[in-house]
């Protein structure tokens, strides 16, 4: 058999090296000295012929045998280049009858020069024979690239590239840090003012059993398990028993613990290898891997030599190009401010790595600093005047507490905090979204899908709750860290932040029922109590609207209502379960799959991979860096909170208030929109909450169609006025009616999409197979037939107890208001278009402690004349509140926008 060279090789440079620099020599001996090489003939003739490939299986760890290539491999100069592998499974069948990683993973082993042998993945169901093998290094222009092929797998070619590291912008090269680590160390966690104070705290009765914990495991001797292996994969449970060992020195000075810790970490990172694996944002075990060296390096700086120091400088520096924000951290679509950047790459990992070496090398600081505190810092000043997370629940509360790492990284350096203080009263969402069955009220990308699979099951995310306590000296977070079961996990980070004076609190009945939100993410959140028995019968009610749209996890909801009560009444159908999908884009982040406004323009272009026109709100995936992009770019604002207010008790108020302008978080297939939102505490046991929800919208086109929609989990019934919820926890049972007063019975079609159609959109399916009841929810969406495009939705919701009747709803429109009376309420409602400001009068009936209000007035003077018992007041409206009342026996009112004078003044 002729065996002239039948591997093909492709050289891929950058536009800066011309393919004639680079060259791979595959001459003809060196194949005929490699006696495993053969050449396939294969059936397939896409692979016959073209490619080589090995008889026996590789073994496992150091392959024993000579290698099945050997490429001699000539690059324009010494440095860094990214290989890329091209193969074919001989036998696909064979492969998979024979797979046991459940992902076809082929592994093949690679020696460049004298490096040591690297294992990487050839083929796999991801990406098939097409990898990025990942970087190697060339200590000089020509190496001798060896291989070690799996069985059956056919090498068709070698592809090699120059590295292209990320580049730092102009403004990141020329920065010069405002802030500067410490002369001293320690300096990560602790610096020489707060050493002694964690210090004197560790037998404190709270702190006690988790130093124990890290005692037992830093006293304990740990031979290091990988002695006899070149290359390891990342080993959680060891970099913990690393950082025990770390900080057991730092707290006692015992020098054999702290050099065990040396030991170890040095053994482990110079084996530490994660190859070209891409998938399972491996960038997380990189960065822990990172964070485990920086702190070692730190704590125990004065028991490392000089020459380790270098070592270990070296080995973390491997681990940080490969980081998916890259290095600097300025990869592509990467950013600090959102996506997998506003992780803990930079606000630990990379935070952490430049403070360690900065006495050594300042130039990573340089860059972090830039990144957290010129483009970090201010963003997040701008964001947190709205005490809520853009990236929702589940993915907020996560990279929250990345953001705290930094906030107390540079906290515990300095002696002060270089975040805005605003950052303290951002575990209010967590708080005030919590429903009385342990979970949370809906809101962005929801990754915990636990939130069924249990009824003792209790949302937690007790690092970012810790985090955030010992920062705030907030006793009610503290309370509901350990509501979420403490930290046992991490005990080091315990004891650095815990400070046991603070006793934990769990009572919230301190707190005011309702919490607006400001005006960058609005909304606002209405209770009726803070009970956390899961049978409950407290109401949670959540309104959204107004302000800026961040993109990522965010959805696409603005406008959007959730109402709680014995489990979701009313709330959002969307899963997440993978990102970017079909299902993803075209439903669960988009507006359909939430209860909210809809106008349809058939003809309105698709953005950003969606397939389907779902009549809602703009959706965007585009996310903002600066505060000036925030607010010079009109695509991310979504609209204007007109109101939030609540009273007149601020702490149990009996209303509260929400309006919004909409109109930006639509295309321009809508005109104008506003919404307004009345919470009722009733502080009834058969009724305990009612709703007054409107929605004024005018189309572009009166062609363009206009649906109201909510969506709940249980299939509802559809009654003479409106539709009939239900909802159930723990036995216990709520009943929510809806009565709707607009659009007129003739003026409105009903449609309900339930089970297996709740994601039917407009034409195309989106079903998904799983077991949470979103899955099998139902949509009822009213479309308002009303001619000319201007719709009006006015709807009042009634929460009951099961068994309860419904409480009589008496509504009367008025040109420029309603009145509506419902249990002891009597309510003067301006409608979404405008506030009232012109005078109007009405009657309130004669009866015992009605509670008048006013909602939707103008801001600025007015008064109020009882013309029965010839009193009057005057009132400043103030902006952003818009709201009057007062208690009444009965009487005729004529209100007017003045300040009259000799009327009485300011009283409710």
């Amino acid at each position: 058999m002729n065996l002239r060279p039948v591997l093909f090789i492709t050289c891929l440079l950058s536009i800066f090296i011309t393919a004639a620099q680079a060259q791979v020599v595959y001459p003809y001996q060196k194949f005929k000295k490699a006696k495993s090489i053969r050449v396939v003939a294969s059936k397939d003739k896409a692979a016959a012929g073209k490619g080589l490939m090995q008889a026996g299986p590789v073994a496992e760890g150091y392959p024993e045998r000579p290698a099945d290539v050997w490429l001699e491999v000539q690059v324009p100069e010494a440095g860094t280049y990214v290989l890329e592998g091209e193969t074919l499974a001989y036998d696909v069948a064979a492969l998979k009858e024979n797979d046991k990683t459940g992902m076809l993973t082929q592994l093949g082993y690679f020696q460049l020069g004298d490096s040591k042998i690297t294992k990487r993945i050839l083929f796999d169901q991801y990406k098939g024979g097409k990898q990025d093998l990942g970087k190697f290094d060339f200590s000089k222009d020509k190496e001798v690239l060896k291989i070690w092929l799996p069985k059956d797998l056919i090498l068709t070619a070698i592809k090699v590239k120059a590295y292209q590291a990320p580049v730092a912008p102009e403004a990141a090269e020329k920065y010069v840090p405002k802030v500067l680590p410490s002369a001293d160390r320690p300096r990560l966690w602790v610096n020489a003012e707060s050493l002694p104070v964690v210090k004197s705290r560790l037998l404190a009765e709270e702190n006690r059993p988790a130093w124990e914990a890290v005692k037992a495991v830093a006293l304990a001797p740990y031979p290091f398990p990988y002695a006899h292996q070149d290359e390891i994969f990342h080993d959680e449970a060891l970099e913990q028993i690393i950082e025990k060992k770390a900080f057991y020195y730092l707290m006692s000075g015992d020098r054999s613990v702290g050099m065990e810790a040396v030991d170890l970490l040095q053994n482990y990172v110079q084996r530490l290898e994660f190859g070209n694996i891409t998938y399972g944002d491996i960038t997380r075990e990189l960065g822990r891997a990172i964070y485990t060296s920086a702190l070692v390096y730190d704590w125990c700086y004065g028991l490392i030599d000089t020459q380790r120091k270098a070592a270990l400088r070296a080995d973390m520096q491997l681990l940080v190009r490969d980081m998916e924000i890259g290095w600097p951290p300025f990869y592509g679509l990467e950013s600090i401010i959102n996506g997998h950047g506003n992780e803990a790459q930079v606000c630990r990992d990379m935070l952490a790595w430049s403070l360690a070496i900065y006495d050594e090398d300042p130039e990573p600081y340089k860059y972090v600093s830039y990144t957290i505190l010129e483009q970090l810092v201010p963003m997040r000043k701008f964001e947190y005047q709205s005490p809520r997370h853009n990236q929702g629940i589940d993915y907020g509360g996560y990279r929250f507490g990345w953001e705290m790492h930094a906030v107390w990284l540079y906290y515990r350096m300095l002696g002060y905090s270089v975040f805005d203080d605003n950052i303290k009263n951002m575990s209010d969402y967590w708080i005030y979204m919590r429903t009385p069955d342990g979970k949370m009220l809906r809101d962005g990308d929801m990754f915990n899908v636990k939130y069924n699979s249990s009824d003792e099951f209790y949302w937690k995310n007790p690092q970012t709750m810790l985090l955030c306590y010992a920062f705030s000296g907030n006793a009610l977070v503290k309370g509901e860290f350990y509501k979420q079961g403490g930290l046992a996990t991490n005990p080091v980070l315990f004891l650095l932040l815990n400070d046991p004076a603070l006793k934990a609190e769990s009572d919230l009945s301190s707190l005011p029922l309702t919490k607006d939100f400001g005006t960058v993410l609005g909304a606002m959140v209405a209770r009726t109590g803070w009970s956390a028995d899961r049978q409950s019968s407290d109401v949670i009610a959540e309104i959204k609207g107004g302000g800026y749209h961040f993109g990522n996890h965010q959805h696409a909801d603005a406008g959007a209502l959730q109402i709680y009560h014995h489990g979701i009444q009313v709330g959002d159908l969307g899963l997440y379960l993978s990102y970017g999908s079909p299902y993803d884009f075209n439903f669960n982040k988009r507006s359909i799959s939430h209860s909210m406004l809809l106008v349809r323009d058939p003809k309105e272009p698709l953005l950003f991979r969606t397939k389907t026109n779902d009549g809602g709100t703009r959706f965007s995936q585009r996310f903002p860096k600066t505060v000036d992009e925030v607010l010079q770019d009109s695509w991310y604002h979504t609209g204007t909170v007109l109101a939030s207010t609540y009273g007149p008790d601020p702490v149990q108020p009996s209303y509260s208030y929400f309006a919004a302008d909409l109109t930006a978080a639509y295309s321009a297939k809508v005109s104008a929109y506003k919404k307004s939102f009345l919470f009722l505490n009733l502080k009834r046991k058969d009724v305990p909450a009612a709703i007054i929800l409107m929605d004024e919208v005018q189309a572009s086109d009166p062609n363009f169609e206009a649906f109201w929609q909510i969506n709940t989990l249980e299939k509802p019934e559809l009654t003479a006025t409106g539709a009939r919820l239900t909802s159930q926890f723990k036995g216990a049972k709520g009943v929510t009616y809806v009565d709707m007063i607009q659009p007129r019975l003739e003026e409105r079609k009903i449609q309900l999409f339930s089970g297996d159609s709740s994601a039917f959109v407009f034409g195309d399916m989106y079903q998904v197979k799983s077991p949470w009841p979103e899955a099998k929810g139902t949509r009822v969406m009213v479309q308002s037939t009303a001619k000319g495009g201007k719709h009006s939705y006015t709807n009042v919701f009634q929460m009951t107890e099961a068994g309860a009747a419904k409480l009589p709803v008496k509504a009367v429109e008025k040109e420029q208001y309603f009145e509506i009376e419902i249990a002891d309420k009597f309510i003067i409602m301006a409608k979404p278009g405008a506030f009232l400001n012109a005078g109007f009068e009405f009657t309130v009936p004669a009866r015992k402690d009605y509670e008048v209000m006013l909602i939707g007035l103008q801001d600025g003077f007015w008064n109020v004349n009882n013309t029965g018992k010839n009193s009057s007041f005057n009132v400043n409206i103030l902006p952003s509140k818009h709201v009057l009342s007062w208690k009444s026996q009965g009487g005729q009112y004529h209100v007017i926008p003045k300040r009259v004078y000799g009327a009485e003044e300011g009283r409710y």
